[in-house]
């Protein structure tokens, strides 16, 4: 269980790391850096921080119900993403704020990830009828779905001064 922990203590700091960095390095970025979309159909990075506001608050349920229970039939907003960017017009709203939501929120999940109850990590969250993922996949794959929409951030951002 150790080795578990120490891993999770891990993914919290890295979780630290790259939200520290970013909030350094794009607090002061141009409102239109911050509205282009690369593609008629991609997200600008507003609304990519407000797709992992939405992440962040999805898996913070996840992460305090599956220390409830053993197993979690919870909603997966996946299929609905787009949506929920939509619906809350996260292009709209002001960068410092959206920032600071994302930024503290990540804080909240790297201190739960790393207070997490051990004999709670084989807790599932029943996504489907075929899928289920325990509690300690769920919080040791969070920092890689964060990684995969920096990456898109840094790729909006090179598309931008591109144009």
């Amino acid at each position: 269980m150790n080795q578990k922990m120490d891993e999770l203590n891990e993914v919290a700091n890295r979780i630290e790391q790259s939200v520290g960095a970013a909030v350094k390095n794009w607090h002061d970025l141009p409102e239109p850096a911050l509205r282009f979309r690369p593609a008629e159909d991609a997200w600008s990075i507003k609304e990519i921080i407000g797709h992992l506001i939405d992440s962040a608050s999805n898996n913070h349920q996840r992460f305090v119900r599956l220390q409830l229970t053993e197993s979690l039939t919870f909603p997966d907003y996946g299929q609905d993403n787009i949506h929920w960017v939509r619906i809350q017009n996260y292009q709209d709203q002001t960068w410092p704020e959206l920032l600071v939501l994302w930024q503290y929120f990540n804080l909240q999940l790297a201190y739960i990830i790393r207070s997490v109850d051990p004999s709670c990590l084989s807790h599932v969250w029943q996504v489907d009828s075929q899928t289920s993922v325990t509690l300690f996949d769920l919080m040791t794959d969070y920092h890689r779905h964060l990684k995969v929409h920096l990456d898109q951030i840094d790729d909006n951002l090179n598309a931008f001064d591109g144009c």
